[in-house]
């Protein structure tokens, strides 16, 4: 007789400004417009999540540039410097992207794991035909009035260890998967609304007989969560769960 067990793991799926007078300067900044998009590694759009660089805001001189991803993964940043380090926050995890020049750029994450991988890198060069061009920037004078902010992920109510025991709690392992000797990783991802609600559950990766349905079914179950803040605002979200169906002899 097989004793059941499951095994679950959450992976979270992602300022201080005050008024000054500005006065006229010129900056002489060696700049570049990026283009591109930000992948999960299953292919699907990364949404609505900030890209952070290192790049100094020429009007708001506290700060640095950030880019907004739309909501099909989509992002435009402009005046930024050549070599540049993005740091892009999905969940709890947080990412970092070093730009070498490139104007048009694809951003592949893996939102479940942090994995260091060994890259190999191969440059090419070639002679420059046209001599860069002067970027200017003339600010005039003009009151920039900002308020506090703040940003928060969103999170269950009682925390990540009361989700799990939600999910532990309710999960029923499938009598046809325990038939057939069938065990491994579900892993599923869902939004968290703007109000908090779980929805658009779908499995990332399966191992059938039951098993896919029975976690989609639990996750649906969730109560309302506290929903991710950017800039004071409520945004949707997404998180990823495991779920590990393990068979014991």
């Amino acid at each position: 007789m097989k004793n059941i067990i499951f095994t679950v793991c959450l992976v979270c799926s992602i300022s201080f400004a005050f008024a000054q007078n500005i006065k006229p300067q010129k900056f002489l900044l060696d700049t570049i417009n990026v283009r591109g998009r930000i992948l999960s590694i299953d292919g699907s759009a990364i949404p609505n999540v900030y890209i952070k660089t290192t790049s100094q805001d020429t009007i708001l001189q506290n700060d640095v540039i950030y880019g907004r991803v739309d909501s099909i993964g989509y992002f435009a940043i402009n005046g930024i410097k050549l070599n540049d380090i993005f740091t892009i926050n999905v969940g709890l995890e947080s990412f970092r992207y070093v730009n070498e020049g490139s104007r048009f750029i694809t951003i592949t994450l893996n939102p479940f794991k942090n994995i260091k991988e060994d890259t190999a890198k191969v440059t090419i060069h070639a002679k420059r035909l046209n001599h860069r061009k002067e970027v200017k920037y003339l600010v005039s004078d003009y009151l920039v009035c900002a308020f506090p902010t703040f940003s928060k992920t969103a999170d269950f109510p009682g925390g990540k260890g009361a989700f799990l025991d939600f999910i532990n709690s309710r999960l029923t392992y499938s009598q046809k998967a325990i038939q057939k000797n069938i065990e491994g990783k579900v892993i599923l991802k869902f939004s968290i609304t703007k109000a908090g609600k779980v929805e658009n559950a779908r499995i990332v990766n399966g191992i059938g007989y039951g098993c896919d349905e029975e976690a989609i079914r639990v996750v649906n179950l969730s109560p309302r969560w506290n929903p991710e803040i950017i800039d004071s605002k409520p945004v949707v979200s997404r998180k990823i769960v495991e779920i590990l169906f393990k068979l014991i002899d």
